[in-house]
């Protein structure tokens, strides 16, 4: 199967973007912060492995 670019952005951006607004609107810092840094480690290995 042919590998579609940006793909994996894509998927950043609905599942930690969606989940970070929530967190933020919720005003749990704590939460928003976790999907805040896993969301960067996730981009951060993505774009490191190519």
């Amino acid at each position: 199967m042919k590998n579609v670019p940006f793909t994996n952005l894509t998927v950043f951006i609905l599942f930690f973007g969606i989940a970070l607004i929530e967190a933020i609107q919720k005003n749990n810092w704590i939460e928003a912060c976790l999907f805040l840094a896993l969301g960067v480690l996730s981009l951060w290995a993505d774009f490191r492995k190519k």
